[in-house]
């Protein structure tokens, strides 16, 4: 940490012994010790936030682009199934065009209901392309034709 060498620190030992004398040198080299372990230390827990920060800041960047990728195949996923959609819909239209084209071409259909009155009212109607069923259906005071 310092790049001090065993010739520099015999050194410092003699001066330390002929400045402080025998009595107080223990207790100032054990004083040094003190400081130069809680610096050691204290550099030791800075370069270990430091790190820690670094992985952290890796993992969060890491999940950023994981959620990025997940809300690219979220988007493509309800792309598909709106595609989805939007064929079966295609598909039960073309399956309804069919099924009016066949009922065209068969006998018209009466439908009879019973109104509030004891009378019971019918009505005949044809099948038209893209006409809600409901809609043709009406109660008459005779059989009537409904187009």
């Amino acid at each position: 940490m310092l790049n001090i060498g065993m010739t520099e620190l015999l050194v410092f030992g003699i001066i330390a012994l002929l400045v402080l004398g025998p009595e107080k040198l223990p207790e100032a080299a054990r004083f040094a010790g003190k400081w130069y372990s809680k610096a050691k230390r204290m550099i030791s827990n800075v370069q270990n936030d430091i790190d820690r920060e670094l992985r952290l800041s890796e993992l969060r960047e890491q999940m950023q682009n994981e959620m990025k990728r997940i809300q690219e195949l979220e988007q493509k996923m309800q792309a598909q199934m709106q595609e989805l959609q939007q064929q079966s819909l295609l598909a039960n239209e073309q399956q309804q065009e069919k099924a009016i084209l066949q009922n065209k071409n068969s006998s018209p259909t009466y439908l009879y209901c019973e109104h509030k009155a004891p009378k019971v009212y019918a009505s005949k109607f044809n099948h038209a392309l893209h006409a809600p069923l409901k809609a043709a259906v009406q109660p008459f005071d005779c059989i009537q034709e409904a187009v």
